[in-house]
């Protein structure tokens, strides 16, 4: 009609509301995104665990430790029954308790690696001294099967009953603080019900100390030595400590 202007379009008016169009696209990808990870949750919760297995298969196994009583090849053929299964199906649980099973690992510990991994951490006991040929004691008092690939060459040697092996233990104890040099340190120290306390030291000397006063009869040894016997311990083969106030020495040559 003469005269009448046209009605403007409300989206495209400058007050009268906004364009919407551009925004569809996005909203519709978040929709279908949300549907997605929904419906994903939903099949992974109902999906056997066999399946999830063969989808989050464990392919990397890391391995601490010390490696010196037990090698890492022995810790993973422990592990080997346990890692067939995927990440989170893994018993991690089983896993820590097959390890400690094996005598020598005194603590472990197994945690998930995201995304397809598990990491393994083992504590060895540590040897004290050698226990006849073939075992080792340990710091905790036990006596346990000594490792073919272990160097034991700067350990003691302790020998005597195994009913016995605290009181023994604790007497190496005691002497170890007590001989601190070099060439006074423990080598061997051995028990028998008949001859009582025998002690060889890194230099050589052998002590024979009968069965009371173990302590007061090596420091009278100790006290000799740098003394009397200072000039001439390198000749010394053994002493015989079993006197009240005395020791009989043996000489290396009368040895011979």
């Amino acid at each position: 009609m003469r005269g009448a202007r046209p009605i403007a379009d409300k989206a495209e008016g400058t007050g009268g509301g906004r364009n919407w169009r551009p925004l569809l696209p996005a909203v519709l990808a978040v929709a279908v995104l949300a549907g997605l990870s929904y419906g994903g949750l939903w099949l992974w919760q109902r999906t056997p665990v066999q399946e999830l297995s063969r989808v989050d298969a464990l392919e990397h196994v890391r391995v601490k430790g010390p490696f010196n009583a037990v090698t890492q090849r022995q810790i993973e053929e422990i592990l080997l029954p346990y890692l067939q299964e995927g990440f989170f199906s893994a018993d991690i649980r089983g896993m820590r308790e097959a390890l400690l099973e094996n005598s020598w690992i005194t603590s472990a510990s197994v945690n998930r690696r995201w995304p397809r991994g598990v990491e393994v951490e083992v504590q060895e006991a540590q040897p004290l001294a050698v226990w006849g040929k073939d075992k080792l004691l340990v710091a905790s008092g036990e006596l346990l099967p000594r490792p073919a690939q272990m160097n034991t060459g700067r350990l003691p040697e302790l020998a005597g009953d195994e009913e016995l092996v605290e009181r023994i233990m604790s007497q190496y104890q005691a002497l170890a603080g007590l001989l601190t040099t070099r060439d006074m340190e423990v080598k061997r120290l051995s028990f028998d019900d008949l001859a009582g306390w025998h002690l060889e030291l890194i230099s050589g000397v052998e002590l024979r100390l009968g069965h009371d006063e173990l302590l007061e009869r090596v420091n009278r040894f100790l006290q000799l030595s740098r003394s009397v016997l200072a000039p001439h311990l390198e000749k010394v083969a053994s002493v015989d400590t079993r006197y009240g106030n005395a020791v009989a020495v043996q000489w290396k040559n009368d040895k011979e």
